[in-house]
């Protein structure tokens, strides 16, 4: 059944609470979902009930619009942080095309390459569309101007439904660009040189490798197999679960610069004392499961750099610090370590 994160319908009580708007007019479906924030998923009827509600409740037939500008990465889940952590908007894409299911299985994205342009087209499984599409277009657009700042020019946007003079000229301002009702499809146009704009991010290094990780999770996703499996992937009551998440995040990095119990229980949609909690309760720590991967790759690292390089891409902050942990690990110095290896091969 289509389905979105709970973290959708977060947002949309999220965006409304900040706007002062008065949420007791929300219908009983609403406050159903507020009592079950534990819940990982949300039918699409419910999602676009609330934010055509929102809609209603704000006297703004752009609600979606105005929602989708506030959007963050967290709201996204751990797609939200892969996307941030990719090289470029070509590799980006690639990672919402294959996994944008997990977090809202509403709809089906395809990627077209015309002679200058790229094309986005996005087919909702939802008549009902208009502020759902205006939503996750927006969305998507804001992220990519968040991470490519004034490089991210756009050539047009289309829609399939009719807007009008008003509304058309309110998109075309914030979207800097062309903007195309009734069309044929719901699309984002832009160049294709965007593709390969190289992507800044402080979650780079943390996420960079998540794709492995997810693609493998998405790939046993087929059938009537699908829901059961994003309830698994999403349902982190289990600390074996979360144990097994931390590991495979952390195996999956190429690097460990930056990964920390506070990126890591974000990327997992819990708090850091949750993450703790629970990684507790299956005998195990965070520091105990960075430090086993840290130690995995030791060898093959002070094979290839130097010290203190070693000391970065396992995520020392200071060379001081991975010595004075090392001569714990092996009783030695790593140097001396370093030297043994080389002259064993």
């Amino acid at each position: 059944m289509p389905s979105v994160s709970f973290a959708y319908i977060q947002s949309i009580e999220s965006y409304l609470t900040s706007l002062e708007v008065d949420t007791k007019g929300l219908s009983r479906l609403t406050q159903k979902h507020s009592s079950l924030s534990g819940s990982p998923r949300v039918s699409m009827e419910a999602y676009i009930e609330l934010l055509n509600q929102g809609a209603s409740l704000t006297n703004n037939s752009l609600f979606g619009f105005e929602l989708g500008k506030h959007i963050q990465a967290k709201d996204y889940g751990v797609l939200g942080y892969l996307v941030e952590s990719c090289e470029n908007l070509a590799q980006a894409i690639g990672a919402l095309t294959r996994f944008d299911a997990l977090v809202a299985d509403i709809g089906t994205t395809n990627v077209f390459f015309e002679s200058d342009n790229a094309r986005v087209e996005w087919v909702p499984k939802n008549l009902d569309c208009k502020q759902m599409v205006l939503r996750n277009t927006t969305a998507w657009v804001a992220t990519v101007y968040k991470i490519l700042g004034s490089a991210c020019q756009l050539n047009a946007i289309s829609f399939t439904f009719s807007l009008s003079t008003l509304e058309k000229d309110r998109l075309a301002q914030w979207f800097n660009c062309e903007v195309i009702d009734c069309a044929r499809t719901n699309a984002i146009i832009f160049p294709l040189h965007l593709l390969h704009v190289p992507f800044t991010s402080e979650n780079k290094a943390m996420f960079s490798a998540l794709i492995e990780v997810t693609e493998k999770e998405m790939n046993e996703c087929k059938g009537e197999r699908f829901a059961q499996t994003n309830k698994r992937h999403f349902n982190l009551n289990s600390h074996e679960d979360i144990a097994h998440k931390v590991v495979s995040l952390l195996n999956a990095n190429p690097t460990l610069k930056g990964c920390n119990q506070k990126r890591m229980a974000e990327a997992l949609f819990i708090s850091p004392r949750t993450l703790q909690r629970k990684l507790k309760q299956s005998n195990t720590s965070f520091q105990q499961i960075l430090d086993s991967e840290r130690k995995s790759r030791l060898d093959d690292l002070l094979k290839q750099y130097s010290i203190a390089d070693t000391a970065d891409l396992l995520g020392f902050q200071e060379q001081s610090s991975f010595t004075h942990v090392f001569k714990k690990w092996f009783s030695t110095t790593p140097l001396k370590y370093q030297k043994q290896l080389i002259s064993k091969e």
